[in-house]
């Protein structure tokens, strides 16, 4: 019939608005957008859960090494310790580990009295140090007055020596740590120089 040639329901007659690809488009666009910054949001979210469990786990191995520190003293180093400062506070222990591999078995252990500037360093599982050397303990640590010699002394035998004297010229605070070098007799007059001469065998874990 000649009439419905003209139908309004003819679709092939139907004209799109010109604007339409142009909105369809703009759509797409935002919706990638939407859809990138869910990615790094994310994203951002799992990186800081990282850093989270990397923390929890720092905070850990620094607790079982000072409990760790604390067990393989004996009751003598705190009475000792006491005796020498003359306090009744409760010492404050450090576990300081080997540097290289190799040495793995060795470790030294720093206790003081946090009321006062005594401290007593025991170590096991070193070598016998070489004629012309001794052990130089330095405590670093941000701020003036760091880094800060607490003692020298030679290792002539092999095994455990315990209760070597000590001193704290500078308090142990956040951000501190101890370093046992190998140098030459006598020490080094900074820790700058005592590293270029020496070499680091035990340290605090960072």
């Amino acid at each position: 019939m000649p009439g419905l040639s003209n139908s309004p329901l003819d679709e092939s007659k139907i004209s799109l608005p010109p604007w339409l690809p142009w909105a369809t488009t703009a759509c797409l666009a935002a919706l990638v957008a939407c859809v990138g910054e869910l990615w790094l949001i994310e994203k951002t979210r799992a990186q800081f859960l990282r850093e989270q469990v990397l923390l929890s786990d720092a905070a850990l191995k620094d607790s079982e090494n000072q409990l760790e520190a604390e067990t393989i003293l004996e009751k003598r180093e705190f009475a000792d310790l006491r005796a020498a400062t003359g306090s009744e506070g409760v010492p404050a222990v450090v576990l300081l580990r080997a540097s290289e591999a190799g040495a793995a078995r060795a470790w030294g252990v720093v206790i003081w009295d946090a009321e006062g500037k005594g401290a007593l360093l025991r170590l096991s599982g070193l070598a016998a140090q070489a004629d012309g050397h001794d052990y130089q303990l330095w405590l670093e640590g941000p701020g003036a007055g760091y880094p800060a010699a607490c003692g020298t002394f030679h290792g002539a035998a092999a095994g455990e020596v315990s209760g070597i004297a000590v001193r704290l010229p500078m308090p142990y605070t956040a951000g501190c740590r101890f370093t046992l070098i190998d140098g030459k007799k006598g020490g080094a007059p900074t820790l700058d120089e005592a590293r270029s001469g020496g070499s680091i065998v035990l340290a605090t874990l960072p």
